[in-house]
């Protein structure tokens, strides 16, 4: 089977063909203590009803570690002998619409939007997308690689993917989530500095993690702790804003062999998160926080921020 056809496979089985991925409440909760976020919306569905939700309530970057493992799984399909060890650069940007909930039923759509040569190296853009049962895409991803390699990727290759024109995207002034921080929008100012956090992470955190989204195929260990790092850092901000909906979207950058955890065997790693205000938009009733993660004086990040919504004043 060619590379094209055995991600035409990959398509295919994540855009309908087969049953959809069902959201169930014992993966929610198993994600949220991976990522060691205790919001009572995830871990009971009276407290998610108590939020205007339905049913039990996941974390914003269940749907990213879904994404994310799917779009490396279409990379391996696309590029001969792709790997981490040939990512030099990572660039994630989510954009999160509808909260999930345990019983939604999510299909995918994927797509290579860019790929070009530089000198020995090629730059991929894949987007992705997760549609409910509605037919609404509820969360959007787009990562942007900087891989070692010569290998021909053609972007935009015909059949691989259903057409993002025939989807609906959730409009972001749509009541699909019901933000209510305990941080005030308006005693905020550029380079308020967040009350600093630590996490530990032992070996066998990261085993947990890896088989919790091992069922969203990010089995591999640098996929794993890619995903891990980014639901530590919204626990870290939904900590602070005490409220498990208010991120909108998440953009964060690192190199997987530069920025990554190291924990010591037999014993666990302290990782110190701090973050601070760099952007507020009145209108809108949006701040952008800028993120630092810190773990053996190893930066876990090259970039990170998350753009947080308040409700309208009355």
């Amino acid at each position: 089977m060619t590379s094209s056809e055995q991600a035409r496979v990959l398509i295919e089985h994540r855009d309908g063909a087969t049953a959809p991925y069902v959201v169930r409440r014992s993966r929610i909760r198993e994600f949220a203590r991976a990522i060691q976020d205790f919001h009572p919306a995830h871990w009971s569905a009276d407290a998610a009803v108590e939020l205007g939700f339905d049913e039990l309530l996941a974390p914003s970057t269940f749907a990213a570690a879904v994404l994310v493992g799917l779009q490396r799984e279409i990379l391996g399909a696309l590029v001969d002998n792709y790997g981490p060890s040939r990512i030099l650069h990572v660039d994630h940007i989510f954009d999160f619409g509808r909260p999930l909930v345990a019983g939604d039923q999510l299909t995918c759509a994927v797509r290579v939007e860019s790929g070009h040569h530089f000198a020995d190296y090629r730059v991929l853009t894949v987007k992705g997308a997760l549609i409910d049962q509605h037919g609404m895409v509820v969360h959007t991803g787009t990562t942007a690689l900087l891989t070692r390699t010569a290998d021909d990727c053609v972007p935009g290759r015909p059949g691989l993917v259903r057409s993002f024109d025939e989807l609906t995207v959730v409009a972001e002034d749509e009541p699909t989530r019901i933000a209510c921080p305990a941080v005030a929008f308006d005693d905020l100012t550029i380079d308020t500095e967040l009350p600093a956090r630590t996490i530990r992470l032992s070996h066998d955190d990261l085993r947990d993690f890896a088989r919790v989204v091992g069922e969203h195929d990010a089995t591999d260990p640098a996929v794993a702790a890619e995903s891990l790092k980014l639901g530590l850092a919204t626990t870290f901000l939904n900590s602070w804003l005490g409220d498990p909906v208010a991120v909108t979207r998440f953009r964060a950058q690192f190199a997987p062999y530069t920025h990554y955890v190291r924990i010591p065997a037999f014993t666990s790693q302290a990782i110190e998160f701090r973050g601070r205000v760099t952007g507020l938009d009145r209108r809108r009733r949006r701040a952008t926080i800028a993120i630092d993660a810190i773990s053996g004086r190893r930066a876990l990040f090259g970039y990170a921020a998350a753009e947080v919504c308040f409700p309208q004043a009355h």
